[in-house]
Parts: C-alpha cells; structure tokens; sequence
C-alpha cells in the first residue's frame, strides 16, 4: 500500500517538474511552481527507499507484535481459567533460562504472572537449570531438557498446587515419562501446559494430573493480525484443553492426540 503511495507521489512530481519545464519560457511563475513539484518527487523517492532498506525491519516488528498478542491472550486465558478453579493456592512457573531476552516468552510470562495475581494465585517463578555446555561443545537440546531438571524443580516446590509449565519437555517420550509429576494426586496438585507439546499428555488430562492444557486451531491464519480483545485473540488461534472438555475436544480434533 505504501509502495504505491510513493510511486504515485513520485509521477504526479515528474510529471508536474516536466509540464513546468516546458512552461518556463511562457510562464515566469513555471520555475516556482516546479519547486512545489519537486517535493513530492522526493518524498516518493525517499519514501520507496526507506521501504527497500527498513521495510523488512518493520515487517518483522509487526510480526513480533502480533505474537506478542497472541502469547499474551493465550497467558490471560490460562490465568482465568486458574482463577475460577484454584483461587487461593501457591503456583509455580517453570521457565527456560533467558526468557527475559526473548520478547516473546517474556511478554507472556509477564501477562500471566499478572493475570495469576488478579485472579488470586500466588506465582513464584523458577527456570530450569538447564546444562550450557561449552562454546566449542554445547549440550543438545534432546539430552539438556531431561526429566532430572524438572524433577529438581518439583522437588524443590513440594507445597505448590499448580506448575504452570512455559517451557519445552524432554523430547525423548521415555524420557518424558520419568518426570514425577505424573505422580501427583489431582486434587492437590497438578501441572498446566501453556507451550508444550500434548500430544502423548490425553491419558494425563483425562485423569486430571494435567489441569489444563493449550492447543492450536487447525484453521488460524497466521499472518493475520491479533484481535485486539485478548478472548478473541485467543480463541483465533488456541483451544483451551481440561479434563471436563476433554472428549468434547477429541470428537472435533482428535488430531491433537496420539491415537
């Protein structure tokens, strides 16, 4: 839309620079009307320069913004949805390290901390200490996130009621399994699963140890931008998943689950 702001800025000053041109002889105000011609000519002309050298720039903060939107409607839902179940109890969240240099991670950490305190949930945040490595020889990410790191974390937070999970599981299944919180009564404790994978997690929302869970819509637009009310937001892109809408879910995508 812009480019053909700027080209159309760019003929209407050519075209107004030539008429004045061929008017000078005749027209003695010719040479002062072409400078008033001159002012769009440039405008276009920086214009479309600008867009070449910073359009991309602008492209990838607009895209940034709206994932923004999107991590932060997807956190107020999960906070609402903790609210009305569990007001009152103690929360944990569990984190990567350096979600405060990701714009993104961050922004939904913040909103959900946020939405959990008016809700009436008190959250203390912890990040997994996940094994760096060195610079010539670092950990992979399939043998750093392991089932040791979270069970340190739960071991640690024993009284807490809910472990708000914003972070990736172990990807090795067998792996995942070894986690202790698969042994927690769900009328005491549970997790919520914001950003990991559920694919093999039904069984475990189903007996409530999972309390919630977010899935994606099979059908959202990603280049779309954010609604700007955050349940709308988040009903664009997100299925909230609990043990009471579980079935309901399954019969409109079960696709979302191992068989």
């Amino acid at each position: 839309m812009l480019i053909a702001v700027y080209v159309a800025l760019m003929v209407i000053g050519l075209v107004g620079l030539i008429v004045c041109q061929k008017k000078q002889k005749t027209n003695p105000n010719a040479q002062t009307i072409a400078l008033l011609f001159l002012v769009p000519t440039l405008i276009g002309a920086g214009g479309l320069i600008y867009d070449q050298f910073a359009g991309g720039d602008r492209e990838m903060e607009q895209i940034m913004k709206n994932e923004i939107a999107f991590a932060q409607a997807r956190a107020q839902k999960v906070a609402e949805f903790a609210g009305q179940n569990w007001a009152g109890q103690s929360a944990v969240i569990i984190v990567e390290p350096n979600t405060d240099k990701n714009r993104i991670a961050k922004a939904g950490l913040d909103a959900l901390k946020e939405s959990l305190k008016k809700a009436g949930i008190s959250a203390t945040e912890v990040a997994l200490n996940i094994p760096q490595g060195s610079d010539g020889e670092p950990v992979p990410l399939e043998t750093a996130i392991n089932a040791k790191i979270y069970n340190e974390v739960f071991s640690k937070n024993k009284s807490a009621n809910i472990f708000f999970i914003l972070s990736q599981l172990p990807m090795d299944p067998q792996e995942l399994m070894k986690m202790d919180c698969w042994k927690f009564e769900p009328k005491k404790s549970r997790v919520v699963m914001i950003s990991a994978e559920i694919y093999n997690l039904k069984n475990l929302i189903a007996k409530g140890i999972i309390g919630a869970a977010i899935g994606s819509q099979n059908n959202y637009d990603p280049e779309k931008p954010a609604p700007k009310d955050w349940k709308a937001a988040f009903d664009a892109r997100y299925i909230l998943i609990t043990p009471q809408n579980l079935k309901e879910v399954i019969a409109k995508r079960s696709d979302l689950f191992a068989k």
